[in-house]
């Protein structure tokens, strides 16, 4: 059921969670039917749906989308010298974590340094790293 906004809760929180189904969903397919594209569902699809369930606002995820996409491509074991994963950490912590852990922690990075995915985006754009 996908939400309405005239719901008495709120309509971003029902966002939110039907995003986090599909996400659930999605991973439980490919569990079953093993990260096969073949199939439509592929284990980056997979953190993409959940990083978007993490950014509601979809300016901002849009923002993260082309940095994560340009800095690892959303390859989980991405590494360029000292940085690793799909944020391009230079943390060996975050080198070990899944997929969906690195999403939470490359947010939680890029709106303590930069205020905001957008403004992480534009600073790559500017200075060709984050």
């Amino acid at each position: 059921m996908i939400p309405k906004q005239n719901d008495s809760y709120s309509f971003s929180i029902k966002v939110k969670r039907y995003i986090k189904k599909l996400v659930l969903l999605s991973v439980s397919l490919s569990a079953v039917i093993g990260h096969s594209s073949a199939y439509g569902v592929d284990y980056r699809d997979s953190l993409k749906l959940y990083a978007h369930s993490r950014i509601v606002n979809d300016n901002q995820y849009q923002c993260f989308y082309k940095l994560i996409t340009k800095e690892s491509n959303w390859r989980v074991n991405a590494k360029n010298g000292s940085h690793y994963g799909i944020g391009q950490m230079r943390n060996t912590k975050y080198r070990n974590l899944d997929g969906f852990t690195q999403v939470r922690w490359s947010i939680k990075y890029m709106k303590g340094r930069y205020g905001s995915m957008c403004n992480a985006w534009h600073f790559y754009l500017k200075k060709g790293y984050h």
